[in-house]
């Protein structure tokens, strides 16, 4: 051992061997703040692309129909109630104008209420949930349903209509066109992706 000046003794300083181990580097301090790993985005097929402009063109179509409905609602009911007047002949006034608002006012509502579900089930289906579409099927069925209700309740009969059929037809064709994209194998293989990432 080596003597220092004020007369302490020092041991010699550990020299690494070249035959012995060295010591490991230090370790790197914990951190809360590592950012999660980036998943891969991967866009939706041109099949499925195409069909949600088709069911937005169906939105647009549907929604035009109810706010035409509505803003010529006066002219619809005095229809309405001769209708309704030549089925109930003995009703007074006040219960042919209660049901004419329900059957009218009922008609819109669930032309609106089967849009809203679409819409839904469509936004839900681009975060690639496979159900979304086969709970679509059953809708779109619904639809057809309410197409023929709002055909014979809320469209005028003759060229008044015309419009409002157009509408109508066009309405349904196109969220039938875009259920119908909704099962092309590319979509569907699209929307099974997400269970294996």
């Amino acid at each position: 051992m080596a003597q220092q000046a004020d007369g302490s003794r020092r041991s010699p300083s550990p020299t690494p061997s070249a035959n012995g181990p060295s010591a490991p580097p230090p370790r790197p301090g914990i951190s809360l703040s590592v950012p999660p790993p980036i998943t891969a985005v991967v866009k939706p097929p041109g099949p499925a692309r195409l069909s949600r402009s088709l069911w937005v063109a169906s939105f647009v179509a549907g929604i035009a129909v109810v706010v035409t409905g509505f803003l010529g609602r006066d002219s619809h009911f005095e229809r309405l109630k001769g209708v309704i007047g030549g089925m109930v002949p003995d009703g007074d006034a006040q219960a042919v104008d209660g049901a004419t608002a329900v059957v009218f006012l009922g008609s819109l509502t669930m032309l609106a209420l089967v849009v809203v579900m679409e819409a839904v089930l469509l936004a839900v289906l681009f975060k690639r949930r496979t159900w979304a579409r086969w709970a679509l099927a059953p809708v779109v069925l619904l639809h057809a349903v309410v197409t023929v209700i709002t055909a014979d309740f809320v469209v005028a009969p003759g060229a008044d209509g015309a419009m409002a059929i157009v509408l109508l037809a066009a309405q349904f064709i196109l969220a039938a066109a875009g259920l119908i994209l909704l099962f092309l194998p590319s979509t569907t293989t699209w929307l099974l992706s997400e269970r294996r990432v």
